[in-house]
């Protein structure tokens, strides 16, 4: 198993799926055209920097990369059936690699009623989280009162939330998520029990807790860094660790996402750890926090 000098790394972000899916991409991309747009290739072959894999190839790729562990994000699914299978696949990898995979429920909360019960049933199957949620995807924003359901549901469960956040300013891309994050204080009070994760580094809001009237309302929630070399510089790692402290981020890849798609077009997982440990000086408390003990001390 891969372990590194006796650690285990644990990867806070990936998505994985049903081979059915990507076998069969036009199928489900017509049944979902925000999952097919944001995964369609173009005609050269290139198109988007989206790859794929089920749970197999992604434990290979792990191994090759020295890392043990992945946490299964799921996809913000608007075809409530493919929201069950996805859920369904997931549930079986966990099964099939109950100590290298946990999975987060795959949910759309504007399904309502249907969204609460599958968590609850997700719940029954061994999953630790909900998320990735995508409001740009799924049509909802940190006020809507399905979302606010899914919220309650999770505190009930001792459930963390993975959120997809987008940078409010920067290039644009496929999928980026314009949702104003303004309303997450509010929430913070209102659920202050509800753990969050606050994915691709929360859009920046690690630099609004230097505010000190936030500070302390953000102690339950943590940051990922998926999607990052696409995003940021290698050493906005360290600038937000030294905002929010060692606790408190992530290693989190996006993978099977191409993070240097210049530098190869295969799905991956060891150019961005090769990165961070070459250029994100980080010391070695702080890679050991980063690279799974802070993800596992948060949702267990």
């Amino acid at each position: 198993m891969p372990i590194m000098n006796g650690f285990q790394i644990w990867d806070s972000h990936v998505h994985i799926f049903p081979p059915e899916i990507y076998e069969h991409w036009e199928t489900y991309a017509a049944r979902d055209p925000y999952f097919g747009m944001l995964t369609k290739k173009s005609e050269n072959g290139t198109g988007t920097e989206e790859a794929w894999a089920n749970a197999e190839e992604a434990l290979h790729c792990a191994e090759l990369a020295g890392v043990y562990g992945l946490v299964m994000q799921g996809w913000y699914w608007n075809d409530i059936e493919l929201m069950y299978l996805h859920n369904d696949y997931m549930a079986q990898a966990i099964k099939n690699h109950p100590q290298r995979l946990k999975a987060f429920a795959s949910i759309n909360p504007m399904f309502g009623k249907e969204a609460i019960s599958e968590i609850e049933r997700c719940v029954s199957l061994g999953f630790c989280g909900i998320g990735e949620l995508g409001p740009g995807a799924n049509g909802f924003d940190f006020q809507s009162p399905q979302f606010l359901d899914v919220l309650e549901c999770a505190v009930h469960y001792h459930l963390p939330v993975c959120i997809h956040c987008g940078e409010p300013i920067g290039h644009t891309y496929p999928g980026k998520d314009t949702t104003s994050l303004a309303p997450i204080p509010q929430l913070l009070k209102t659920y202050p029990n509800l753990k969050l994760i606050l994915a691709h580094m929360g859009g920046g809001l690690p630099f609004y807790e230097m505010n000190p009237r936030y500070k302390e309302l953000f102690q339950n929630v943590r940051y990922d860094t998926a999607a990052n070399p696409l995003l940021y510089d290698i050493k906005s790692i360290k600038t937000v660790i030294s905002m929010v402290g060692p606790n408190r981020l992530l290693y989190g890849s996006d993978f099977p996402l191409l993070l240097y798609p210049s530098v190869k077009r295969e799905m991956d997982f060891s150019l961005f750890i090769h990165d961070i440990t070459q250029n994100a000086n980080l010391t070695e408390q702080e890679w050991t926090q980063f690279m799974g003990k802070n993800l596992l001390e948060f949702i267990t």
